[in-house]
């Protein structure tokens, strides 16, 4: 299942939609002046802090060549940049997306803008498979990082998708939220009632050994981890009903859908038929 349902059209057409100019009247000893900015859409936007980032990035790295620690001239920095950026564009390629880093970006837009704007779109596409597919936040709640562990994360997600057929990014959010206090809520438990159990099988052991009777009191900074584990877990439930009050919110105060010409009218997960 798909939560995040893109529809990539609609969604182009808004990040390259140009935002209305921004006009500034100023008035200097009765001139009248009009400052009008140049039109922006969203995605220009984005090109030109891509651009700023990787440029800064380039500045950094000259600064620190040029610092007490990298201990070169300017020249001398510059000339060691450009050694360092051939090695970044011959090995970006066969990195992961995760390990790309700006100065990557930049070695790469030196020799090419079009190339290096394609690697952005690579990690703009892998970071939007990995919200929809739910590793994103499965990594969140993913301890030992095994497969079954992801498993387990995306079979409590699927069942919450499953019931409340989620519209949108905002309620796929939420669906999200409510799987990863779940599965918190359920370690953190474990983990109580591990701590618990093994303070008692101790304090077993320890009547049996010493032939003592009655129920020896565990240590403070022992009652203190399981007090943790449990308080921990009641946050977990608590931020998971929270959550799940927000959803059920989101979908009894949704717009009210008139519909004269009558007709079959969906609405939420009911199909109503009007006259």
């Amino acid at each position: 299942m798909s939560m995040y349902k893109i529809d990539k059209e609609k969604r182009k057409t808004r990040r390259r939609t140009q935002k209305r100019p921004k006009i500034n009247l100023v008035k200097e000893a009765q001139t009248l002046e009009v400052k009008k900015d140049a039109e922006l859409s969203i995605e220009q936007a984005e090109a030109r802090q891509l651009l700023a980032d990787m440029a800064q990035s380039f500045i950094d790295t000259i600064k620190f060549y040029s610092s007490e620690w990298g201990g070169k001239t300017h020249a001398e920095a510059v000339e060691s940049n450009k050694k360092f950026s051939e090695w970044r564009r011959g090995c970006v390629e066969n990195l992961a997306v995760e390990e790309i880093q700006w100065r990557h970006l930049a070695a790469v837009a030196e020799k090419n803008i079009e190339d290096g704007h394609k690697i952005w779109l690579r990690i703009r596409e892998s970071a939007a498979d990995e919200l929809a597919s739910g590793r994103r936040t499965a990594k969140i709640c993913d301890d030992s990082g095994e497969p079954y562990e992801r498993a387990q994360y995306l079979a409590i997600r699927d069942s919450f998708a499953d019931e409340w057929q989620p519209r949108g990014g905002i309620e796929s959010a939420m669906i999200d939220m409510l799987t990863v206090a779940f599965s918190l809520q359920m370690y953190w438990t474990t983990i109580a009632h591990k701590r618990v159990l093994k303070e008692h099988n101790e304090q077993k052991k320890d009547l049996n050994r010493y032939e003592s009777k009655g129920w020896k009191s565990p240590y403070q900074y022992e009652a203190d981890a399981i007090d943790q584990a449990h308080r921990l877990a009641d946050g977990y439930n608590r931020q998971f009903l929270r959550v799940l009050r927000q959803l059920r919110d989101l979908r009894r105060y949704a717009p009210v859908i008139i519909q004269n010409n009558g007709g079959q009218v969906n609405i939420g997960e009911q199909q109503v038929n009007v006259k």
